[in-house]
């Protein structure tokens, strides 16, 4: 009965939610295109926006905020983007004052306090505003960003069992995302577990199914882990 209800299900999605749940971002990023879904397209560019942010490609960062800056997105979100660039830039006393005054959903608020905590290298902080965010999200897409800042927030704080932990369960859940597979990279890393490490970097830096941004990232902490 649950299978006839799961196909019955699918025939109701659109081929770029079938892709954007593949795994498959690019190919779901043209499709929305395509068919002038603009929810869609602007969920796809956020998750670019994302690893760019997390990985320090700050060109591609800014070309990605001012693509962006073509939807229908509440300000408070580029406020929240451009403190996280200008982190990324080395201004990190204006990023951290920046993302303690975005105002704009409850649970926006609380991932930019967290983050900005985590800047300032209180990760115990970080963590307790990322636990709140995860609870106050409204979305599971909200809540797969706020898990993923825990995430790494517990690697600073030292508690790599647990970063792990939540690690495994994003990257299980969520096809094709990379920075959850960075996460544990990192955690397993720190609980010297060599090997675990870069072999998951590796496929990172291989894997057809990872963005050119991922990619990149994952080739950066293997010249610096090494």
């Amino acid at each position: 009965m649950f299978i006839n209800y799961f196909l019955l299900f699918s025939l109701f999605l659109s081929s770029g939610t079938e892709l954007e749940l593949a795994g498959d971002f690019v190919e779901a990023g043209c499709a929305y295109y395509e068919d002038n879904d603009i929810t869609g397209e602007a969920r796809i560019l956020r998750g670019f926006l994302e690893e760019a942010l997390y990985s320090g490609s700050n060109t591609h960062a800014f070309d990605l905020i001012l693509q962006l800056e073509y939807f229908p997105i509440e300000s408070s979100c580029f406020d929240f983007w451009y403190a996280r660039l200008s982190w990324s830039c080395g201004l990190s006393e204006f990023a951290c004052m920046a993302l303690d005054s975005i105002q704009g959903s409850r649970w926006l608020e609380n991932r930019a306090k967290g983050l900005a905590a985590q800047f300032r290298g209180d990760g115990n902080s970080a963590a307790e505003y990322f636990r709140l965010s995860i609870d106050l999200a409204a979305s599971a897409r909200q809540r797969f960003y706020s898990a993923l800042d825990l995430s790494f927030a517990l690697v600073q704080t030292g508690r790599y069992e647990e970063a792990e932990d939540i690690a495994v369960f994003l990257a299980g859940n969520f096809p094709g995302e990379g920075l959850p597979l960075i996460s544990l990279a990192m955690s397993l890393h720190e609980q010297n577990r060599f090997g675990e490490a870069m072999s998951i970097l590796q496929s990172l830096y291989g894997g057809d199914q990872y963005t050119s941004i991922v990619k990149y990232y994952a080739a950066t902490l293997l010249e610096n882990l090494e």
